[in-house]
């Protein structure tokens, strides 16, 4: 997926935005797509009033917000009558889904929620939660409490690892392997680039109970049924058995337990892989990665050398990193055979 960023704008609409101004043009977009204006205005041209009565926007705000959207470069206003423009269709429609745009738009606002008292999270060291006095719900609880969300949070992965997945299959030899274990293995992505990729591989997508019945229906989608199952369970215990590669994609800071789990797991020969858009040895990027951890970003910060070392300390060796997609990385250690 191709991201919107700000040289994509138009030139005459960036020298509009400063730092400062930059805050509020983000969150007017995010509730652009939290209202699902580009979607009501996909292959359309409505009526200042027509989209007021489709969204419910309240009339004293509807056309300053419209035609804020218009000066932005995202609609195109001609009359009282709006439409996307290329560039909406592009960005806000064609290349994400309506997962991607609920559950995305979701999160940024919660983003600019935690950044309202960043200066004392800056000073005190406690997170925006604490202070807010909101309850942190953990990645099970909130996949178990709202299938909705559930749903929206797996399929908006499932899009966004397209790339990094076929990119990791094409790099990646498992001619040797026969069977991987994905564990917190989401939507699917992965093991489904895979298994296709290598038609003498089977896998097994490891996750809560309400994420295995979405990647179940990815799976199916995809025909592969047969090689690719589902098993519901916690990643936090012990890890089955019979799978000569583990893979740990997007999972952040890998606790040393899983790692240590995986060993266990894992035949003489075996292979762990993980997959994830690790920090540069310096600290210094990736850029999105370093700032999404001051909005209550659940990943945490680890380095590259951080995670190989942590490899090498449960007893992995032949650990290799590679870039392989963009600012993604693999990591890769084998169990010794002897």
């Amino acid at each position: 997926m191709e991201r919107p960023t700000l040289d994509k704008f138009p030139q005459r609409v960036l020298a509009q935005i400063d730092i400062q101004t930059a805050f509020i043009v983000s969150r007017l977009i995010v509730a652009a797509e939290r209202l699902e204006v580009f979607r009501a205005l996909h292959g359309k041209r409505l009526t200042a009033d027509a989209i007021g009565r489709s969204l419910g926007i309240h009339p004293r705000y509807l056309q300053p917000f419209l035609n804020s959207l218009v000066s932005l470069g995202l609609l195109r206003k001609q009359g009282d009558a709006y439409s996307n423009t290329p560039f909406a269709e592009k960005y806000f429609v064609k290349q994400r889904s309506i997962h991607w745009t609920r559950q995305f738009s979701n999160e940024c606002v919660e983003s600019f929620a935690a950044l309202t008292v960043l200066e004392e999270v800056l000073t005190s060291g406690r997170s925006h939660r604490a202070i807010l006095g909101l309850k942190e719900p953990g990645y099970v609880e909130r996949m178990q409490r709202d299938p909705c969300e559930a749903e929206d949070f797996t399929q908006m992965l499932f899009h966004l690892h397209q790339g990094d997945a076929q990119a990791l299959a094409d790099c990646l030899d498992l001619s040797a392997h026969r069977a991987v274990l994905d564990v917190g293995g989401g939507s699917g992505v992965m093991s489904i680039v895979l298994a296709k990729k290598n038609p003498h591989l089977r896998a097994c997508i490891l996750d809560i109970a309400p994420v295995c019945a979405v990647a179940a229906r990815n799976v199916r989608r995809a025909r592969l049924s047969r090689r690719v199952t589902t098993l519901a369970g916690d990643i936090r215990k012990a890890l089955p058995a019979g799978y000569d590669a583990v893979l740990l994609c997007d999972v952040g800071v890998v606790p040393t337990q899983l790692l240590k789990n995986a060993w266990r797991c894992l035949p003489p020969g075996g292979v762990l892989i993980l997959v994830d858009r690790y920090l540069s040895d310096d600290g210094t990027r990736p850029l999105d990665r370093l700032v999404a951890h001051f909005t209550g970003a659940s990943f945490g910060l680890a380095t590259r050398s951080d995670m190989v070392q942590a490899l090498k300390s449960c007893g992995f060796r032949a650990v290799k990193a590679r870039n392989f997609y963009q600012d993604v990385w693999c990591i890769t250690g084998a169990k010794p055979r002897a």
